[in-house]
């Protein structure tokens, strides 16, 4: 459950910094929804209630949930070829679809799921978004609207017609991009963007240059607070996919937050009870008309940075942005849209991680391949598609690391009565013990692998064979079914397995599998607080039974 500590001493902190978030939030609402191709108002209603409801309910004290472009980005092919009064109706079914699979997952507790997603993986798909977002604001900032097919073949095609570039319309982006650099590196670099939207706008509007666009021109916005909506239900079949790959994206870049940034306490938060935040954030955003928002690390460290000593500050965040957006959200309309074409451009610049790409590659040839592939993925087919893609190579890669990792080893005491390890022998000898550890994880394929590994009985008469079992408290059908093959095979020669390290739910699933009419209790020796006492055990049953 979620602590809701508020104390008065934190009131002047927590404020502050959600003032900061407040006025942050106003140009990031704007070029989010303008990204996800939506009239601007649906980001403010998402500020407005996502933000400061996911912010009381989340594990984590500090996490900022906010607009993400990834998310955008796949809501942007939800709504596509949607009309206006259409678009609302997506968002509202959307948004509420991605807060119930969020808190499906959370109530379950399967926070722990986002640790199989690969780096890799994450890598080329965050890298593929940020060319995206970059290539697909190419044509706001130059004013060439290009009818090729992809973001790539939109750049080709803008590159071969430099001639037909709206000039006033580029200058006043790259105003804005070198306007935001400069101030970034001053004393107001929290307000940097903000601060360049206002002084490029009030540029375009004091020289005079009507032929800049203007985001008031495509839509039409007002400062009113949201109003409650339902979803439409004839549209969730169309819906469930982006909205599973939304609250996937949401819950992984919530999960970077929960693993680096830890509560005031010094404890870190629980993936579970995030998604379950999250869930109830966008449920709530859902029915106001928002946009779905996600845990943002950069919001995250933004009110930190300016003092945050609780969630509060994300829920004073919430009631602070509803007050400017009553105030100022009319005036909106005034703001170029070349300027918002380049914050996009500056913010998925700012997502290019040279280390972390470096990083990967320098790992191996398998890490490369797998995050070129999940970058093209991103950047050829849709977004929703590559989110899946993703995850999916994310657990195939895991599932076939596990599968290899397994390793069997032989146990010995050395002439100095040390004990090491070795290579497991090829083949059984006759009248000995052989003691074997198996490292690694023992799912289903890799149980065939380490039936492949285990000596091979071949014409040992009377062999004795221990497995040490030590650490592994629930052990599947399949393994299961390799020890029983194992131990008939050594019956078959007068042989025997013997188990040590056994925990007592392994225990508790060889009785109810029967096994222990295979493997009798009598060879089962259960794990002590004493390391290495079940196997001594062991050792003594199997030489006294060789010398019987």
């Amino acid at each position: 459950m979620p602590k809701f500590d508020f104390q008065k001493k934190n009131i002047g902190a927590d404020a502050g910094a959600g003032l900061t978030m407040a006025i942050v939030a106003i140009p990031d609402a704007v070029a989010s929804a303008i990204l996800a191709g939506v009239n601007p108002i649906f980001g403010f209603n998402a500020y407005m209630i996502g933000m400061p409801v996911s912010g009381l309910f989340t594990s984590s004290q500090f996490m900022n949930c906010g607009l993400t472009t990834a998310m955008m980005l796949i809501v942007a092919g939800a709504v596509a070829g949607a009309s206006d009064s259409e678009q609302a109706g997506i968002l509202v079914t959307l948004t509420i679809l991605v807060g119930i699979f969020q808190l499906v997952l959370g109530f379950f507790k399967l926070g722990r799921l986002t640790r199989f997603i690969s780096n890799a993986v994450m890598t080329g798909f965050f890298t593929g978004i940020a060319v995206s977002i970059i290539l697909g604001q190419l044509s706001g900032l130059t004013g060439y609207e290009s009818e090729a097919g992809n973001h790539i073949s939109r750049t080709v095609d803008l590159l071969l017609h430099l001639d037909q570039v709206q000039w006033p319309t580029f200058l006043t982006g790259a105003a804005t991009i070198i306007l935001s650099a400069v101030l970034t590196r001053t004393k107001i670099s929290n307000y940097a963007l903000i601060a360049a939207l206002l002084v490029v706008t009030a540029l375009v509007a004091l020289l005079g240059l009507s032929s800049v666009p203007l985001i008031g021109d495509s839509y039409e916005i007002s400062g009113a607070l949201p109003r409650l909506s339902l979803p439409d239900l004839t549209l969730i079949p169309q819906l469930i996919l982006p909205a599973v790959s939304v609250g996937l994206i949401g819950l992984i870049q919530a999960a970077g937050v929960s693993q680096s940034i830890p509560n005031p306490d010094g404890s870190y938060p629980d993936p579970s009870g995030d998604f379950v935040g999250q869930g109830i954030g966008n449920t709530a955003a859902g029915l106001f008309q928002g946009l779905p928002v996600g845990g943002s690390l950069a919001g995250t460290a933004l009110t930190i940075s300016c003092g945050a000593r609780s969630r509060w500050a994300n829920i004073f965040a919430g009631i602070l942005f509803a007050l400017l957006v009553i105030l100022v959200g009319r005036w909106v309309g005034l703001v170029a849209e070349p300027a918002i074409a380049a914050l996009l451009i500056l913010a998925g610049w700012a997502t290019i991680k040279v280390s972390s790409i470096l990083n990967v590659w320098d790992v191996g040839l398998g890490s490369r391949l797998i995050m070129i592939i999940t970058f093209l993925a991103t950047l050829l087919i849709p977004v929703q598609w590559a989110v899946l893609l993703g995850v999916g190579l994310s657990f195939l890669v895991e599932f076939l690391r596990s599968a290899n990792d397994v390793r069997l080893v032989e146990v010995r005491r050395n002439e100095n009565g040390a004990f090491i390890e070795q290579d497991a022998p090829a083949r059984l000898s006759s009248h000995q013990v052989t003691l074997l550890q198996v490292w690694g994880t023992l799912e289903f394929s890799s149980a065939h692998i380490l039936e492949g590994a285990l000596p091979d009985v071949g014409d040992a008469e009377r062999p004795a064979v221990i497995l040490r079992m030590r650490g592994r408290n629930d052990i599947g059908s399949t393994l299961i079914g390799v020890l029983e093959h194992y131990s008939q095979r050594l019956a078959a020669n007068g042989g025997k397995l013997f188990l040590s390290g056994v925990d007592p739910h392994m225990l508790a699933q060889l009785r109810k599998t029967r096994t222990t009419k295979v493997i009798p209790e009598e060879n089962i020796f259960p794990a002590t607080p004493e390391l290495g006492e079940s196997t001594r055990q062991a050792m003594q049953a199997a030489q006294a039974w060789l010398e019987q």
